[in-house]
């Protein structure tokens, strides 16, 4: 099995003319309204499309997959093939795309999620919305308040987005920071990690119990760079054995 990250900033140049006009959709060749925030989410993604493409040639898959994704009824993009999955993200000019191949037969589900602040907002305030009491005193205790509310709020959207389950169920979702696990019934068994050493904070999730580490890549004007992380928070997902629920793939 095999799992690649890539991430990149819409303001780095991306030669997206080199794909296949085939396996573009028609709303990522022309921008209708060039107004500065729909120009912004327009050219990510086109980037998400062209990293997108440039993990599946990584991955030895074919190309044309682009021209056949579908969507599920939540709306979630999809590939035909349950064992190849992917998932989006951006947030201000980045973008970062990861693309999970399971094996012998087995349904691969990913998410991702990346926050890039611009501004300092009321995290104290926002966490009472969907926080349980004892993560806010968690909360409460770091030194780092940003970070922590992020990884707060990232790890949520990584394991919902792996179905295509909105943000309305953050609250659904249990966050154990002291053991480094997480309970949801909106997503699979899995593994989640987090980092908070790039530019912008990231958290993924993989629908297997037991998996390699991910390949990282950032495309940096010409080609994917490999990139290497020195801290990653890993947690377990669904996989205490005191809760051990049969979670589905909804795809």
């Amino acid at each position: 099995m095999t799992t690649l990250i890539a991430w990149g900033n819409i303001n780095t140049v991306f030669p997206f003319h080199e794909i296949p006009t085939a396996f573009v959709p028609e709303n990522l060749l022309t921008l209708s309204h060039d107004t500065p925030r729909v120009k912004q989410r327009w050219q990510c993604r086109r980037l998400a499309h062209f990293l997108l493409w440039q993990l599946l040639k990584m991955a030895e898959k074919p190309t044309a997959l682009l021209g056949q994704i579908s969507r599920t009824e939540s709306g979630r993009p999809q590939f035909p093939s349950s064992e190849l999955d992917f998932n989006i993200s951006h947030s201000g000019d980045w973008v970062a795309v990861i693309l999970h191949n399971g094996q012998n037969g087995e349904k691969s589900a990913v998410g991702i999620d990346i926050e890039s602040p611009s501004k300092v907002r009321p995290y104290l305030a926002l966490l009472e919305h969907f926080a349980s009491t004892e993560e806010i005193h968690w909360f409460q205790q770091q030194t780092n308040p940003t970070s922590a509310f992020y990884r707060i709020w990232c790890l949520r959207e990584a394991v919902l987005k792996s179905q295509g389950v909105g943000i309305a169920k953050l609250s659904e979702v249990i966050h154990q920071p002291e053991t480094l696990h997480i309970f949801s019934a909106h997503c699979p068994r899995g593994q989640l990690c987090f980092t908070d050493e790039l530019p912008f904070y990231l958290a993924y999730f993989v629908n297997q119990t037991a998996i390699k580490s991910p390949c990282f890549w950032v495309w940096n004007g010409d080609h994917l760079q490999p990139q290497r992380f020195v801290h990653k928070i890993h947690y377990d997902v669904n996989t205490n054995p005191l809760k051990s629920i049969d979670f589905p793939i909804n795809r």
